[in-house]
């Protein structure tokens, strides 16, 4: 766009003080001899406020002002030669340009060539009132030209039209009614979709567990140009419908399951004699009986009870332009919720079990929720998916 071309001109010599900054291998007179007239400005001058002495930066320098000043003229002469109302913006940013160009040089001058016995030659131009008609012809020409894109009563016109009047609000912070203009672009240009849930499963839910699917925020998903509504506006013409369409509405039985295992566990049983092929007692080398430890395993059952339920919601979320009737895109959808719970009881040694194990024991089973309390909570998961879904796929709405 226009204003994108103005921005880069104007910011042009920063982004190139930048790159001769950086580029600190690369000599200025190597960048004059590239034809990089700024970034060899720009690091002559760096060079010139350390060492002002310094006859060859001085001799870079003054070519390269010239040949950079006959450049830009050169692309003021086409521009205003060529008639383009619309040039005036670029006109603006080059004359700009020479200004700043001169703003850098002016507090290093007068700069000596010594081997030349003389002082480098800069001609200082005043381009106040150049700069000060091109403001004013850019400024006109966007405002004009924005108002008559509006009359055309387009949204992508419209959307140029705030982009130019929004250049000639930085050009201008109050000139004559662009904050009205901005106000009427931004209105016409806007696309606005909503939001719905749409119940196609055949069961049927309650209002309120379907005004409750509709509480959600989408405004953090917004751009200048998309906005989303979960509440339909009377006398709002929506580009763009969002529809959830719950095809599959499921709660399964209660389910009741148990399991049974069994946990060991080898404990000291006391001990026992060491007996000799004869069967008597062995001694040790002091006279003492020989003992060895015994031991037993120890075992307990337990029953684990587990209670299940799932509810799903699924379907599809689709994107549909209104003015058309055309499905511009679709992507399969499913909210989910688990209950799961589980319970233990141990018959037999309970130091037989293991320490999690024990922690289990004393539960009581939990009263089942109800299938309203299920789809509810996937309800909650199916916005949660919806809104990643609307998120990824913001390019679908323009």
């Amino acid at each position: 766009m226009k204003n994108l071309r103005t921005n880069f001109l104007k910011n042009v010599h920063l982004y190139l003080f930048l790159s001769a900054l950086i580029s600190s291998c690369t000599s200025s007179s190597k960048f004059m001899k590239s034809g990089n007239y700024e970034a060899a400005i720009q690091k002559s001058v760096h060079k010139l406020k350390s060492k002002k002495q310094n006859s060859v930066e001085a001799a870079v320098l003054e070519e390269s002002f010239q040949k950079a000043n006959d450049r830009n003229r050169d692309r003021i002469l086409f521009l205003k030669k060529e008639g383009n109302p619309d040039n005036w913006d670029e006109i603006f940013a080059v004359y700009s340009l020479l200004k700043n160009r001169q703003e850098l040089v002016k507090p290093l001058l007068p700069l000596q060539i010594k081997k030349q016995h003389r002082d480098a030659q800069f001609t200082i131009v005043n381009y106040d009132d150049e700069i000060i008609q091109a403001k004013k012809n850019a400024a006109e020409y966007f405002y004009v030209h924005a108002f008559s894109l509006l009359d055309k009563n387009s949204k992508s016109e419209a959307r140029t039209a705030y982009a130019e009047l929004m250049r000639v609000k930085e050009l201008y912070s109050n000139y004559k009614e662009t904050d009205k203009g901005l106000l009427r672009a931004k209105d016409l240009g806007t696309s606005y979709a909503l939001f719905k849930m749409r119940n196609t499963s055949g069961i049927t839910l309650p209002p309120a567990f379907e005004a409750e699917l509709t509480k959600i925020s989408l405004t953090d998903l917004e751009t200048l140009w998309v906005k989303y509504h979960t509440h339909e506006i009377k006398n709002l013409n929506y580009d763009y419908t969002i529809l959830v369409n719950m095809k599959n509405i499921d709660v399964s039985p209660e389910s009741v399951k148990e399991n049974n295992f069994t946990e060991t566990k080898v404990v000291p049983d006391g001990f026992q004699y060491v007996l000799d092929a004869r069967g008597n007692v062995k001694k040790d080398s002091l006279g003492n009986d020989l003992k060895t430890a015994k031991t037993k395993t120890i075992s307990c059952n337990v029953t684990e009870t587990c209670q299940s339920k799932k509810a799903v919601i699924s379907g599809t979320l689709d994107y549909i332009n209104n003015a058309s009737g055309q499905l511009l895109k679709t992507d399969p959808i499913a909210g989910e919720n688990f209950f799961e719970y589980r319970t233990f009881a141990a018959n037999g040694d309970l130091s037989a079990l293991k320490e999690e194990t024990k922690e289990k024991l004393g539960r009581r089973q939990k009263t089942f929720p109800s299938g309203f309390d299920m789809l509810l909570q996937a309800g909650q998961s199916l916005k949660g998916i919806a809104k990643n879904i609307i998120a990824a796929n913001r390019n679908v709405l323009y």
